[in-house]
């Protein structure tokens, strides 16, 4: 015979997997969403790459990158909040906020936040750095030869 402490743990229990299942496929999403973003960045330096050698003006190709800085920018603004529901997940998963189905992401901010989710500690990820610093320096070696006369 089932008590009724053990019948409310196996409820919250299962409330709780299915909160941080929710709150799971939420990070996915985020990791998804910054995948393309790299893909159409990667796309566009492609394209500008191969137009360059084409009479085209210079100013053109400079106006062709602003895409890139504004993939970069929602980029880390997507990997900031990514962080923010990995550290409500270990909170849900720790018990140390209740499976109540709130998705929040600000309710995670503590020092664990700040430590690992800022702006700059963003910046600092290789997903970020290793695949951007690469992608502007191409485009600015790009468009320096074309108002350089060189291509």
């Amino acid at each position: 015979m089932v008590t009724e402490v053990e019948q409310q743990t196996t409820i919250s229990n299962e409330h709780k997997a299915e909160h941080l299942q929710m709150i799971q496929s939420v990070i996915e999403r985020m990791s998804t969403t910054s995948a393309l973003y790299k893909g159409f960045s990667a796309t566009i330096v492609t394209g500008v790459s191969a137009i360059s050698f084409v009479d085209i003006n210079p100013w053109i190709l400079l106006l062709a990158f602003v895409p890139v800085i504004c993939f970069f920018v929602m980029d880390v603004y997507y990997f900031r909040l990514e962080k923010k529901y990995r550290i409500l997940y270990e909170k849900v998963r720790l018990e140390k906020a209740p499976a109540d189905f709130s998705m929040n992401a600000n309710c995670a901010n503590s020092e664990l936040l700040d430590a690992n989710g800022s702006w700059i500690q963003c910046l600092k990820s290789p997903s970020i750095w290793m695949f951007y610093i690469p992608i502007i320096a191409i485009g600015m070696i790009i468009i320096g030869l074309k108002f350089g006369g060189k291509i």
